[in-house]
C-alpha cells in the first residue's frame, strides 16, 4: 500500500510517519508494519471524518482532567499556583 511520497494527504502522512519511526528503532520490516498499520487504521476509521488535535489542545485538556482529579474542597489557590493559573480559571474547569 505504498503511497506518493509528496502527497500529505493524512493517510500518507501516518505511512510515511510510522515507517521512519519504525526506522529508527530499528525494526527491519518497517514498510510491512507501516502498511499493516494503515491498513487497521483505514478498517476501523475508513470512510469516517477524523479530527486530530493540536497538542495544545491535548496538553489544555490533560490539565484540566488534573485539576479535576486533585481537587480536594480546599486547594483551589495551590491548585491555581501550581497550574499557572487564576483562581477564578480554576473554579470555572471545576464547575465545567
Amino acid at each position: 500500500m505504498s503511497r506518493n511520497p509528496e502527497n500529505n494527504d493524512l493517510v500518507s502522512v501516518l505511512e510515511q510517519e510510522v515507517r521512519a519511526t519504525a526506522r529508527s528503532f530499528g525494526v527491519s520490516a518497517a514498510d510491512a508494519m507501516a502498511a499493516s498499520l494503515i491498513d487497521r487504521v483505514l478498517l476501523r476509521l475508513g470512510s469516517g471524518r477524523v479530527y486530530i488535535p493540536k497538542r495544545e489542545t491535548l496538553r489544555r485538556n490533560h490539565a484540566r482532567v488534573q485539576i479535576r482529579a486533585s481537587f480536594t474542597g480546599n486547594n483551589l489557590h495551590q491548585l491555581a499556583a501550581d497550574f499557572g493559573m487564576s483562581p477564578r480559571h480554576i473554579r470555572r474547569i471545576l464547575e465545567a
